[in-house]
């Protein structure tokens, strides 16, 4: 399971980090009830020195204590508050730093909430050739060069205000298990999606939040995860244990959508998300949201939007720069 690190320093945000906890607990049910196996994000939260972690609402939080390095595969890194005004202490600037240059390693992706002291300063490049050039030969294999920490982007940090905390988790969620399976997630959340996380865009049938019966959510994330595939109704049935013919009638009961209709749905917007958040080619759009071809994508974008593919993103980017969008 890929481990999700939450370090609490002093004075960090409640709501965000009780939020983001939500995203993750939900995703590994999605993921459990799809997949039936342990699948998915082991969340912990931490602090420098373990115990009580105290909020800037006077609310506290068990943590364990940050190991001294990280083990397994890549972890994904959230800290929120503020480092500890020592800068030597336990919690401080200092200290976090060097935990953080022993295990950059094992993190694949990093994040902070008001702690920017910990960002990667970025390099001066007339300094580093200098460095360069001055250098010893190069190191052997194993040994790191001594060359000044890389900048913010290239170590994928990212900084986020208050109240963006589930934004934060469901982009993450997307880069990992899809565009269309953090738009069904998001669909189930208590809260809405800002716009931070997706464009608002237009929609001519929309689909709901799942309905009070469970086996409908468990197929639109289902759906949603397997979109490349051949998704028939016969296929559908399968899944919730029904006969074809029963199962349509109870879908439409359910949804007031044909399981066609929604399968074309669940693609339109998987589509929609990837031409708003990717430079991809809209070749590779289309395979990945299950069109059979370019064109195939091209005539549903028409057919339900009024737009081509190429006309949607367009006018995204027309949107964006009137900050509009």
């Amino acid at each position: 399971m890929h481990k999700v690190w939450l370090l609490l320093l002093p004075g960090f945000l409640l709501l965000d980090i009780i939020r983001v906890l939500a995203v993750f607990k939900a995703t590994n049910a999605a993921l459990r009830r799809t997949r039936g196996k342990l699948v998915g994000y082991d969340v912990r939260l931490a602090s420098a020195t373990g115990g009580q972690a105290l909020s800037s609402s006077g609310v506290a939080l068990s943590t364990r204590a940050l190991p001294h390095r990280l083990v397994g595969r890549a972890s994904t890194l959230f800290i929120g508050g503020e480092p500890d005004p020592d800068p030597a202490g336990p919690a401080g600037v200092r200290h976090l730093r060097e935990w953080l240059s022993r295990n950059r390693r094992r993190l694949s992706r990093c994040a902070v909430l008001g702690a920017r002291a910990l960002l990667p300063r970025a390099p001066d490049v007339h300094a580093v050739r200098r460095q360069r050039r001055a250098a010893p030969p190069a190191p052997r294999r194993g040994q790191r060069a001594d060359l000044p920490a890389a900048c913010t982007k290239a170590h994928g940090w990212r900084v986020i205000e208050p109240d963006q905390g589930e934004n934060l988790a469901l982009s993450w969620i997307a880069e990992d298990r899809g565009a269309a399976f953090a738009d069904m997630l998001a669909a189930r959340l208590a809260g809405s999606r800002s716009r931070r996380y997706g464009m608002p865009r237009r929609r001519r049938v929309p689909i709901e939040p799942p309905t009070s019966d469970a086996r409908i959510g468990t197929l639109h994330l289902w759906i949603a995860a397997h979109l490349q595939e051949n998704l028939s109704v016969a296929r559908l049935a399968q899944k919730v244990h029904m006969s074809t013919r029963s199962f349509a009638r109870f879908y439409e009961r359910a949804t007031g959508l044909s399981p066609g209709r929604s399968v074309q749905q669940f693609r339109l917007d998987a589509a929609c998300r990837l031409l708003e958040t990717s430079p991809l080619p809209l070749k590779t759009i289309a395979g990945q949201c299950g069109y059979g071809s370019q064109e195939v994508m091209r005539r549903a974008f028409v057919r339900d939007l009024q737009m081509t593919p190429r006309e949607y993103r367009r006018r995204l980017a027309t949107m964006k720069g009137a900050g509009v969008a």
